[in-house]
């Protein structure tokens, strides 16, 4: 089929610029592994930036449960009275740090794969132990200092009923029952100063710089504070 001059050149025209926008672009094989190592390089510092994001929320989290872990250890203090006075007051006075400081820390040291084989947290262990473990003795320090205020608080309330009883009642034996209260809250005391003094050393072994917290300071002085209101 004949076709005049011009169609021809038309036609022809429009095949060489079809061929010419889909011809392939053949780079050098040096360039194309560069190209190919940028774009991976790419990829990775996007999908590190996205982990990286992560950090804050997940060591937030991390922390919130050590926390939490932490304070529940510290519920068995709060029987500590009761304890020494249901048994005999010719019991010494204690020696040794209640049982609970040792398990105060315990998932802490679990995590991270301290005095373990392994643990959730061990790779994290250089860089963030310390931190994690701050945050975690903060808190728990702020709990313990409410627990023993509340307990301070029950002890002095107990202490004036017993008083207003034995205005009312007086009976024989009171100034010994006395000697034996004293004696009593004074073991407990040195329970508490015990207790917390071994909650510090526990903290300073990941790593915590106890003595600058001022939350620990006023826990301290309140464990050595006197037991109830002498007034």
């Amino acid at each position: 089929m004949s076709c005049c001059p011009i169609c021809r050149f038309l036609t022809a025209r429009r095949a060489s610029r079809r061929t010419v926008r889909y011809l392939p672009v053949h780079l050098p094989a040096r360039m194309q592994a560069h190209v190919s190592r940028l774009t991976n390089t790419d990829a990775l510092k996007s999908t590190l930036s996205k982990l990286t994001a992560l950090i804050p929320t997940l060591l937030s989290q991390v922390v919130a449960i050590l926390t939490r872990r932490g304070c529940d250890a510290l519920l068995s203090m709060r029987a500590i009275p009761s304890q020494f006075r249901a048994m005999s007051s010719s019991r010494r006075a204690p020696s040794e740090p209640s049982y609970f400081v040792s398990l105060i820390f315990k998932h802490t040291k679990a995590f991270f794969a301290i005095q373990a084989v392994d643990g959730p947290g061990a790779a994290l262990k250089d860089p963030f132990l310390k931190p994690v473990a701050e945050e975690v003795f903060e808190l728990v320090a702020q709990r313990y200092i409410y627990f023993l205020a509340a307990m301070k608080k029950t002890e002095e309330s107990l202490r004036r009923l017993k008083k207003g009883q034995r205005s009312t009642y007086s009976l024989f034996g009171s100034s010994s029952r006395e000697d034996d209260a004293r004696a009593d809250e004074e073991k407990i005391r040195t329970q508490m100063i015990l207790d917390v003094d071994a909650f510090g050393r526990e903290a300073e072994s990941l790593g915590v710089a106890v003595q600058a917290s001022a939350t620990y300071r006023s826990l301290a002085e309140m464990a050595r504070s006197s037991l109830t209101d002498e007034t």
